[in-house]
């Protein structure tokens, strides 16, 4: 009896690696696609987001709470949201990415990718409340020195900067520094968009890139800064 029980058990464990190896391997496919499709610059066919999709909708089949597989889908929702010329259409992928990214979180918390991504699904839909916040501080606790969570909180930051208390704004200020060390010109672009050159032209890291704007926006020196 007991050695009836024991092989149960086990082939009940081999299929539960199995399911989550396979579950594993979509999601990696999937993302595979994703990096390949931010490299790119031409728009993206309709059957290579289906075939993601379906990569997804699978890996979910064999592990409904799969966190790369739910990190992936969110990913692929905020892309469908930028494109889409329907507002309703582009709220509903953004309320379905905060929600994929919920539950992915509760699997990988210290990921600082899903609170980057989070803290931007909320932005899109307009939700600058304190899960924005948190999101954007654990982003930035958790990856640093991420060149690609820098950008993404920086980006979140700058469009909320008004709701900002000191000591984030202080956060987002050091990853605008840290990331003139790595990749100057992309923050310098994100600034750009904000037209806040009071955060790089005080940096010298910035001084090739900036010159010009930080010579056309130049006013009078305010107290503290350097």
């Amino acid at each position: 009896m007991v050695c009836a029980v024991l092989f149960v058990f086990l082939m009940w464990t081999a299929a539960q690696s199995a399911m989550l190896g396979a579950a594993h391997f979509l999601a990696q496919l999937a993302h595979a696609e994703l990096q390949r499709w931010s490299s790119g610059t031409s728009p993206v066919a309709l059957w290579k987001i289906r075939r993601v999709e379906e990569y997804l909708e699978n890996s979910l089949r064999y592990s409904a709470d799969n966190p790369w597989a739910l990190e992936a889908f969110a990913a692929l929702d905020l892309a469908r949201m930028r494109a889409s010329a329907i507002p309703r259409q582009a709220l509903a992928e953004a309320q379905d990415a905060r929600e994929r990214l919920r539950r992915a979180l509760r699997q990988r918390p210290t990921s600082p990718y899903l609170w980057a991504n989070l803290a931007l699904a909320k932005l899109y839909l307009d939700k600058i409340d304190d899960e924005f916040l948190n999101a954007l501080r654990s982003a930035d606790q958790l990856g640093p020195w991420e060149p690609t969570i820098q950008q993404m909180t920086v980006f979140a930051g700058l469009a909320a900067w008004g709701r900002l208390d000191a000591a984030l704004k202080q956060a987002l200020k050091g990853s605008v520094e840290r990331a003139g060390a790595r990749d100057a010109a992309k923050m310098y672009e994100i600034v750009k968009k904000f037209r806040r050159f009071d955060l790089i032209c005080v940096d010298t890291q910035y001084n090739e890139l900036a010159r010009q704007d930080c010579k056309q926006n130049a006013g009078p020196a305010t107290p503290g800064k350097r």
